[in-house]
């Protein structure tokens, strides 16, 4: 949009009507802000890319209405619903305003979203609506603002908020302009949406073809071979009734572990398709009792191995869901048990981050990863060539799908020698979330 602001400008009014009486002066401004208003929604449908839409938004608004700075605020429809900064144009506290978020009715903004009415405010502190919470935030101050709602077939979208007119104070021509570029606006916002929305069906749609095309492999390959050892064994003691009893019981042995082997390819991938078709909402999990589960589910493996198993004094709770929790300590712990050292020495833990989220994590002291091989970990139904240890390669994809469904991430840190750390993080309690939970996170 770099000659939008010149375009605009060169709109000013003549000298020839400077000089001419007021009543001409007055038509010709009238015409003036009519031709930057047609002109403004050309450029904001000249786009389907919503932060261009927002961006160029702000600044035909801000240049017209003669502003220090506007805010596009729309809404958010998670519970509970709330005005989420899309878009500031603000000197030096833009990137500060982004994100920021108002409840339901809270300040000027959430009034107006609420109300689906226009108003101007010419002192904000002195307005019982106002919010001095996002000033304190972003460290600017509004001394005047007029917000507008973003509104479509009788919906309202979000709100427009200019603030602080330089010169003299906003009027109802400010607010008329306003309000007929949010009409523009609100219909070059819901093309974006449109667009954005078509373009997250082509990902997920791109997204399963890849993983349909991932189970024919999965089938073909980690389950045929099981499945022919299966069929080769059975074949064998159909045949051949005078082998020995200890061959009869080796052959036995084969087929019932390469049975359990397929079973659990199966287990695996329903899961892994369980966890994409469904939505959970996430509540306070108390992590201890997710890790022990997974640890009474791995005891085989655990005596097995005789694993040397390290587990902190207390665990830190994050936003999750526990069932499926349940299946990414699995993964690890069985993963660091597998490919651990001989015997397996594995480390569990958590670290609380600054931003209030934790991070979980599974050490192992096995022979560690290659960069190269680190970064095939979390693919899709790929796996490691270990020799020593042969799996099918699920396990980090359903971590990978899980983690990310629950909003956050995974990560795996590892140097050839010195054994691995498996992590994933999840956003923390709040203490809002704390209180009302109370006795009730989910164990």
């Amino acid at each position: 949009m770099d000659d939008e602001p010149d375009v605009l400008k060169r709109t000013e009014p003549s000298r020839e009507a400077q000089a001419a009486p007021a009543d001409l002066v007055g038509l010709e401004q009238r015409n003036r802000v009519l031709r930057l208003l047609n002109r403004a929604g050309q450029i904001l449908t000249a786009t389907l890319e919503m932060e261009q839409v927002l961006e160029r938004l702000l600044q035909v608004t801000t240049q017209i209405i003669g502003a220090e700075g506007s805010s596009v605020w729309l809404w958010d429809d998670t519970e509970p619903p709330s005005l989420v900064c899309r878009a500031a144009f603000h000197p030096d506290s833009a990137a500060t305003l982004i994100n920021q978020r108002l409840r339901e009715g809270e300040g000027i903004a959430g009034w107006v979203a609420q109300t689906g009415e226009s108003c101007i405010v010419a002192q904000a502190t002195a307005d019982q609506r106002f919010s001095p919470a996002v000033d304190a935030r972003s460290v600017f101050t509004t001394k005047s603002l007029m917000a507008v709602p973003l509104q479509l077939r009788e919906k309202v979208m979000g709100v427009l908020e200019v603030v602080n007119k330089i010169d003299g104070d906003f009027t109802a021509d400010d607010l008329a302009v306003a309000e007929s570029l949010s009409t523009s606006a609100a219909v070059a916002i819901d093309n974006a949406r449109l667009v954005e929305a078509l373009q997250q069906q082509m990902r997920d749609l791109r997204e399963r073809n890849e993983e349909l095309d991932a189970f024919d492999h999965t089938v073909a390959h980690d389950l045929q071979n099981p499945l022919a050892l299966i069929v080769g064994f059975a074949d064998v003691l159909k045949r051949n009734g005078e082998i020995s009893k200890e061959k009869q019981k080796q052959a036995l042995a084969l087929i019932i572990k390469n049975a359990r082997k397929m079973s659990n390819i199966v287990q695996e991938l329903l899961i892994l398709s369980s966890v994409r078709k469904r939505e959970v909402e996430t509540q306070p999990v108390a992590m201890q009792p997710v890790v022990d589960e997974a640890l009474a589910r791995l005891t085989h493996l655990l005596e097995t191995y005789q694993v040397k198993l390290l587990l902190p004094q207390s665990w830190p709770a994050a936003m999750g869901y526990a069932p499926w929790l349940e299946e990414v300590w699995e993964n690890y712990i069985s993963n660091a048990i597998k490919h651990g050292g001989r015997p397996p020495r594995v480390e569990l833990g958590a670290t609380p981050r600054p931003d209030g989220s934790v991070t979980y994590w599974v050490r192992d002291n096995g022979p560690g990863l290659t960069p190269q091989q680190q970064a095939r970990l979390f693919t899709p139904f790929t796996r490691l060539s270990e020799i020593r240890v042969t799996g099918h390669g699920l396990g980090l994809s359903i971590v990978r799908r899980i983690i990310e469904k629950l909003g956050g991430e995974v990560g795996v840190e590892s140097e050839v020698g010195k054994g691995s750390l498996f992590t994933f993080t999840l956003p923390g309690v709040s203490p809002e979330s704390e209180a009302g939970a109370g006795a009730g996170f989910t164990l």
